[in-house]
């Protein structure tokens, strides 16, 4: 997670500490300036009395609950530094941002409840209206009580709450059930709690923040039977695109039952859910002609009619029957199959790559929306390498891909291990600026014929291939990537009604109560919208300086060039070129 500027952190210490005890003593001064008070002016000193009095033992209990926290994990993280032998001391930014973090306990709708109250109060001494000021007074009141009961007691949380896992008296388990899926098919998450404590008028918070590739969001809330006996919690994930996700650790806290405030105690609960791309079936559409006689990879050699000779032999059940020599059968009396000589097919050593190289952004911001597109040449990539073998090649298939722990590393395998290994290293390929075709291809070494499965926006690099052939099947970017992007807004709303817009200022996107409803929710949506927006345009803005003219290269080098047509069921093949050394697709 990143570390906050000082600023902002001290900014947010200032507030959550100070400057929301002075909030209500500020609005009765700017009221008494700007307003007419008169009526309550005698009663001043004594709603100030009380105001400090009441607001005193809550900023108090703050503080003490902010210091002890801050000091349980200072602690823990000198720990940690230790077991490092590291002798350093934590840096200021840190500090400060742990300090903010732990005074930060509202929660949107307990922000609501401070500025409303504090707009009747300042309302109520305009207008004059008692009842309006009761109301006020009333709420903010509530307010502050919430606040000062839950930061005193969450520093007794915290500490009570780590003393007991350290006695392995609590138990948060995460899990995936599977936690190997095909593309496509349901998953869910499960929360196994026991023993975890719960005090009377809070709630249990279980909560993280998911890939949004798999459209799902982890919020539970569980109450207090989870002290004396194990419950279960469970989501349905929305979606289950190729990939290795890794979830967790889970954000363990509580929520006081108004939904003002809320704390975190730990950060528990990690799994992994690896999606597996699927087999998908392989339709070639007008391929290139060659009248090369030695077998292309994918394709068969085209063949004039000649005069082969051909043996014959009866007619047995189960036999094709489109071999079945008719004029043969009628004057024989009985049903004869034809059967052509063959010539010897020998086998070839081909090197399958996946190009998911992207230079300059492709571990960074500008791969956003782009997960797809990746799925559909994994999915040709293993497809293409179970043709091969079942053909009697000898293939290896080659990608950078995550080795499990975050690290970008290049793998291959072997055409004759299981299946299953080619799709685990499909599920764990991810688009990357490291490794570019030659460090690929230099990784196995000579073979008789390459083939890349690639989507590439930059002309390729000189390829230090020494085989006979290479292929080449293009996803052309510009398809990949579909029409272009309508305004922002209307990708944000989803319509492009002029209605819709101006219904969802005062229309509320999720249901009345939710917490996405408020602007800090919706600000975080625009966000990410626009981060995906802009990728999607920076990456078309490449489209026009260059990518036009990766067709035009790869023919140029003299090699086979495809065009691939992704489908829901099949993949369909088109061919463009046949190559200067004929077609080995």
């Amino acid at each position: 997670m990143r570390t906050p500027h000082p600023l902002i952190s001290l900014v947010a210490i200032s507030f959550h500490l100070g400057g929301m005890m002075l909030l209500p003593i500020l609005v009765g001064l700017v009221a008494a300036l700007f307003l007419e008070v008169s009526e309550v002016a005698d009663t001043a000193p004594t709603l100030l009395l009380f105001t400090l009095v009441y607001l005193f033992p809550v900023f108090l209990m703050q503080v003490i609950g902010v210091t002890r926290k801050t000091r349980i994990e200072l602690a823990e993280r000198r720990a940690q530094k230790a077991d490092r032998r590291d002798t350093s001391n934590v840096p200021m930014r840190e500090l400060l941002a742990v300090i903010s973090r732990h005074a930060g306990v509202l929660t949107p709708r307990g922000y609501s409840l401070l500025f409303a109250g504090l707009v009747f109060l300042f309302a109520a001494l305009g207008l004059h209206w008692g009842d309006l000021g009761l109301v006020a007074t009333m709420g903010l009141l509530l307010f502050y009580g919430i606040v000062g009961i839950t930061s005193f007691l969450s520093a007794f949380l915290v500490s009570g709450f780590q003393r007991a896992s350290a006695r392995e008296r609590v138990s948060i388990r995460r899990e995936m059930s599977p936690a190997v899926v095909l593309s496509g098919e349901g998953g869910e998450e499960r929360f196994h709690l026991r023993g975890v404590p719960v005090p009377p008028g809070y709630h249990l918070l279980v909560e993280d923040v998911l890939p949004d590739e798999l459209g799902s969001e982890t919020r539970h809330v569980v109450g207090a039977a989870v002290r004396s006996q194990e419950a279960t919690v469970a989501g349905k994930l929305r979606r289950s695109p190729r990939g290795l996700y890794r979830l967790g650790p889970a954000t363990i806290g509580y929520q006081d039952v108004f939904g003002l405030t809320r704390i975190s105690v730990a950060s528990a609960a990690s799994c992994d859910l690896k999606v597996l791309p699927r087999f998908r079936r392989l339709e070639i559409v007008d391929p290139p002609r060659s009248k090369h006689q030695s077998p292309d990879v994918v394709t068969r050699p085209h063949r004039f009619p000649n005069e082969d000779y051909f043996r014959f032999r009866e007619y047995s059940r189960g036999d094709d029957t489109r071999r079945i020599h008719w004029k043969l059968s009628v004057r024989s009396g009985r049903l004869t199959l034809r059967l052509p000589e063959s010539r010897e097919q020998s086998t070839r050593n081909v090197v399958l790559v996946l190009d998911a190289f992207l230079p300059g952004s492709g571990s960074g911001h500008d791969a956003v929306g782009l997960a797809d597109v990746l799925d559909r040449l994994v999915e040709v990539w293993i497809t293409a390498a179970a043709e091969l073998v079942s053909r009697g090649d000898t293939v290896t298939l080659v990608a950078a891909a995550d080795d499990g722990f975050g690290n970008l590393k290049m793998e291959q395998l072997s055409g004759r291990t299981p299946r299953t290994r080619w799709q685990d290293l499909g599920a764990r390929a991810r688009w990357q600026d490291r490794f570019d075709l030659p460090a690929l291809l230099e990784l196995v070494g000579p073979a008789t014929d390459g083939i890349a499965v690639s989507a590439r926006f930059d002309a390729p690099p000189p390829l230090p291939f020494q085989g006979q052939r290479f292929t080449w099947i293009y996803y052309p970017p510009e398809v990949a990537l579909g029409p272009p992007e309508p305004p922002f807004w209307q990708v944000l709303l989803g319509t492009s009604s002029g209605f819709a817009l101006l219904a969802s200022f005062v229309r509320l996107p999720h249901a009345v109560g939710s917490d996405e409803n408020t602007l800090a929710a919706r600000w975080q949506r625009y966000r990410v919208e626009r981060a995906r927006y802009d990728a999607r345009r920076r990456l078309r803005l490449r489209l026009r300086t260059g990518a036009h003219a990766v067709v035009g290269a790869l023919i140029g080098r003299g090699d086979t060039v495809y065009r691939l047509e992704p489908g829901p069921i099949a993949h369909r093949l088109v061919g463009l070129s046949t190559g200067s050394a004929g077609g080995t697709l």
